[in-house]
């Protein structure tokens, strides 16, 4: 049987991590990539250099690709239409289905998608961005609301809390989902792998703990610390959802788990999920080989977690910034319990994910101490670079000017040390 190729659209980490899983499972894998030598196209197999939107680089990646798969879901609209008209022509097998990518990155659409089929979320309105709009939200459901726009948003961007009528002054014009606020919560997630026949296996739930700040997800801790009843509900309320939509790969689903006890839909991605990376390390398989596997038409396997486990997100921080330029795209063992990710990236802006640490242990609180203390001494090793660097340039400027000095008054003798 002919070697399966896989069609990859991004080029980020989670790209380089499904070409890492791929050649365990004889897949050959093709990436669409801005940069032919970043670290995620140099663990493809093979690279076709072009935007999502270049139709010709698109076009190289079908014709090399029996199937095509995604690694983000902002997928430009022309990029999708040339999809589907290699779909229909046989050329190619796109999943998740080129449908599930159109409603889950317009979350008006999105959010519509799960009231209409009665998947718990919460109450919303889209606004056109106009005053009296949002002031019939705030009556509506109250302050604090939350604003989101409808395309682009991740990792913190694209979501805004209104606190108050003053605020509204704040609010972003056009059109964008209003949300009632959850209030006293907490973040799950469950990540559902569903193959082309409808099988269905699944990681977590396992809790998210996110970057007061800039709203990006800090750290997760498998398994969730809730009772068996909120999680059977969670798994079955994500199951629902990707059934519903008859996705196939992997799809995170995140969720609210309100003080009441409900457990509401808060979005849903349809790809491998920075909330499953702890699957590498502490599942029986990890989110990626699941993907693959669906995606490609294999079987599936168990994703029955191995250890309580615990993923912390190394977030571009000024010292890690510094450090980063340098850092290849490399996985090193920190101890026997500990793993360090690191995924090349030149860090760009302020909490880019520039690599994140899994650690296991005898409880999901006890790694996540493990993880938390190893990041912990990356940042005191990273500053303690800085300032070494710091220190060397100013003895470097000063010599320079001794140097200088010297230049200008040959006939003296040079400064003496003291």
């Amino acid at each position: 049987m002919a070697q399966k190729s896989v069609g990859i659209i991004g080029d980020g980490q989670l790209g380089m991590m499904l070409c890492d899983a791929a050649a365990g499972l004889r897949l050959r894998t093709v990436m669409l990539t801005t940069d032919r030598n970043g670290p995620a196209a140099r663990r493809a197999d093979a690279a076709v250099q072009g935007a999502m939107d270049d139709e010709a680089a698109l076009a190289a990646l079908i014709e090399r690709c029996d199937v095509v798969t995604c690694e983000r879901e902002d997928l430009p609209l022309r990029a999708i239409a040339q999809l589907r008209r290699a779909e229909g022509a046989g050329a190619i097998r796109c999943f998740p289905p080129l449908s599930c990518i159109e409603t889950i990155q317009d979350k008006a659409k999105q959010k519509r998608w799960l009231r209409d089929r009665n998947l718990a979320t919460l109450p919303f309105v889209i606004t056109a961005g106009r005053r009296d709009a949002l002031e019939a939200a705030a009556r509506q459901f109250g302050y604090p609301l939350v604003q989101k726009a409808l395309r682009g948003g991740f990792d913190g961007r694209g979501v805004q809390l209104l606190r108050g009528a003053e605020a509204l002054e704040n609010a972003w014009p056009g059109a964008t989902l209003v949300e009632q606020y959850a209030g006293d919560f907490r973040e799950i997630a469950v990540l559902i792998a569903r193959a082309q026949g409808g099988e269905m296996r699944h990681f977590g739930p396992v809790d998210m703990r996110f970057e007061a700040g800039h709203c990006v997800l800090d750290a997760v801790s498998a398994p969730a610390s809730i009772d068996d009843a909120r999680a059977e509900e969670a798994v079955e309320l994500s199951r629902a959802a990707v059934a519903a939509m008859e996705g196939v790969g992997v799809f995170g689903v995140e969720m609210f788990l309100l003080a009441t006890g409900e457990v509401l839909i808060n979005e849903i991605s349809p790809r491998v999920h920075n909330a499953g990376h702890y699957s590498i390390e502490a599942c029986a398989h990890s989110q990626f080989e699941l993907h693959l596997r669906a995606v490609a038409g294999l079987p599936l396997v168990s994703t029955q977690l191995q250890r309580p486990a615990a993923m912390k997100n190394l977030l571009c921080t000024p010292a890690l910034k510094a450090e980063g330029r340098t850092r290849a795209a490399a996985t090193q063992a920190a101890d026997r319990d500990t793993a360090i990710h690191w995924y090349g990236k030149s860090p760009a802006r302020s909490m880019r994910k520039l690599g994140h640490i899994t650690a296991t242990g005898d409880s999901a609180s006890q790694a996540l101490a493990r993880a938390t203390r190893h990041w912990q001494r990356i940042q005191e090793k990273t500053r303690e670079k800085v300032q070494e660097r710091v220190q060397e340039k100013a003895q470097e400027k000063a010599q320079e000017k001794i140097h200088k000095k010297a230049q200008q008054n040959p006939g003296r003798n040079p400064p003496r040390e003291r």
